[in-house]
């Protein structure tokens, strides 16, 4: 395949995915210590993802590719692929105490026909290796085993990399608890046969923050992507005329920063059509941007408006306006099939479970929450007695965009809807 992507709006072909499995279990005894919204029934979860990935494959023909099952089948035929798996799961498995350094030496297979030699496992055994980070204590009677750190937000793949105009550019992850992701992405990637063409080494990059919307592209940056990502995203990265660079945005309706509510670009802005855009004007407005044009091998700062909603505005797109609530509910994190055409959260059916968390935030912190609950519930209200949930208004309509709502008020409990679960391979 031709690996990358222009537009956000041209017609998708592959995109990678990885269903929530095992990881998610140990995610869930303690949901916001591991970056979760809230807690949520996995087996309906993985349900719900399942659907997602019958309805890109059966009703648009996106080729889907499962990131486990993909690394699986390569390992059959590629020694490479396998070799690189045995070596991942090796740097993932721990040994220490009494008996542990024995113990390291047999995953390593330093004896000769060593029975608990890594490279004589099967793949699924090794990819979970891989997921789940394990730590055997050998201090005691018999063998305690932990968990370091479980690859528990793996199924939202569209952060470990993006696809730009000149392929896939992978990233590094801004949070410990999402570090060791990448390395997993990328060997599915090389499974596919997909070399990246630029890496972030030293910055922190995100795909979440990373929008391509033809001669322009949209990089944000915060708390998951740093200026010094940026600068790396920008060097090799991506060679689009124009770089708008969008300030992550501080929530004018919460006394205090909670950097999840609006973490990644996607999470408040994204394109369903070419000249269209979805977005919360509270959040764009809040977003200050820096315009880049390209010179020779690198960007310049231009002129332009301060915030994104006047950049937008400025460029003719017309903007379908969302409300608080339906932000928090992750209107704007649909995924774009084709101009116009998109699969998205039903922020209907989310509502209520949104709703129902802030409250509780609202409780632990009123003077921080409260104004940002009371302006929910009120819109909660309106939108009920009007029915113009997105995608359900008459601003979606007027646009003619067919936009296919989906059930997902359990996958979305990990703080992501259809885009952040969909690692866009090609456009």
């Amino acid at each position: 395949m031709q690996a990358g992507a222009r537009a956000e709006w041209h017609p998708l072909r592959h995109v990678m995915v990885h269903e929530p499995g095992i990881e998610v279990f140990f995610a869930l005894l303690s949901p916001w210590h591991h970056l979760y919204e809230r807690f949520f029934d996995q087996g309906q979860a993985r349900r719900e993802h399942r659907q997602l990935c019958d309805l890109l494959h059966g009703s648009f023909g996106v080729r889907v590719h499962r990131l486990t099952d993909t690394i699986t089948e390569e390992t059959v035929v590629r020694p490479e692929i396998r070799g690189a798996l045995v070596s991942l799961a090796a740097s993932r498995i721990h040994a220490e105490g009494t008996g542990g350094i024995r113990c390291e030496a047999q995953f390593t297979g330093a004896t000769e026909g060593d029975p608990l030699a890594l490279r004589l496992r099967d793949p699924g055994h090794l990819i979970r290796i891989a997921l789940l980070d394990p730590h055997l204590d050998f201090s005691g009677d018999g063998v305690r085993v932990t968990l370091g750190k479980p690859l528990h937000n793996l199924y939202f793949m569209r952060d470990q990399q993006a696809a730009t105009d000149r392929g896939i550019c992978t990233g590094r992850m801004a949070t410990s608890e999402r570090e060791g992701e990448v390395a997993l992405c990328s060997l599915g990637l090389s499974a596919l046969g997909i070399t990246p063409a630029a890496r972030v080494p030293d910055g922190r990059f995100e795909g979440g923050d990373f929008i391509p919307a033809g001669d322009v592209a949209f990089i944000g940056r915060g708390s998951r992507t740093d200026a010094r990502g940026v600068e790396e995203v920008l060097k090799n990265g991506v060679g689009a005329d124009e770089v708008v660079v969008v300030e992550e945005p501080v929530h004018p309706l919460i006394h205090g920063r909670d950097p999840m509510v609006c973490m990644h670009l996607d999470t408040y802005l994204n394109f369903p059509a070419e000249g269209v855009a979805v977005g919360c004007p509270l959040l764009l407005r809040a977003a200050k941007v820096t315009v880049l044009h390209r010179s020779g091998d690198g960007y310049v700062p231009a002129g332009g408006p301060g915030d994104l909603e006047a950049y937008l505005r400025e460029k003719g797109m017309d903007l379908v306006e969302i409300s608080t609530l339906e932000q928090l509910c992750f209107a704007t994190n649909f995924l774009c099939i084709r101009s116009g055409t998109c699969i998205t959260p039903d922020t209907e059916q989310l509502a209520p479970l949104i709703l129902s968390r802030l409250r509780e935030k609202a409780v632990c912190a009123p003077e921080k929450y409260g104004p940002l609950l009371r302006q929910a519930e009120h819109e909660y209200i309106a939108l009920s007695s009007e029915a113009e949930f997105f995608p359900h208004s008459r601003a979606v309509h007027r646009q003619g965009l067919e936009m296919t709502p989906l059930l997902l008020t359990n996958a979305t409990g990990g703080y992501g809807g259809a885009h952040c679960m969909t690692c866009t391979l090609s456009r």
